[in-house]
């Protein structure tokens, strides 16, 4: 998937607009349009003001080669991190409690 076709992917799972991404980066939204249409990519400083709008990696826009140094990213995993990101301390302490009593489970079995 394109640089622009993964923008406006996430700004639609994040309930942005282009309007709103556009006044945050400094360009017309029409951009994404012409981006898309085109299948290019943006100047890196672009790029990378675009990222930080949608609290995603630039690797991630980029559809950046996974390598043997780069984890296999499950797409779940992915999602809960996203949600995660929100969370206060101490709902993180609470999920991290749930995963560390799941872990234990299964660790038991056998």
């Amino acid at each position: 998937m394109s640089f622009w076709k993964k923008v406006d992917s996430e700004l639609s799972y994040q309930g942005k607009s282009r309007k709103e991404l556009a006044a945050a980066v400094g360009f017309d939204a029409a951009n994404i349009s012409f981006g898309i249409k085109r299948n290019s990519i943006p100047a890196a400083d672009t790029a990378l003001k675009v990222a930080r709008f949608l609290d995603v990696s630039l690797d991630y826009l980029l559809d950046m080669p996974k390598d043997s140094t780069y984890p296999v990213q499950n797409p779940q995993i992915v999602k809960i991190e996203k949600r995660l990101r929100h969370f206060s301390q101490t709902d993180l302490n609470a999920v991290l409690t749930v995963v560390n009593a799941l872990n234990e489970k299964y660790n038991n079995i056998g």
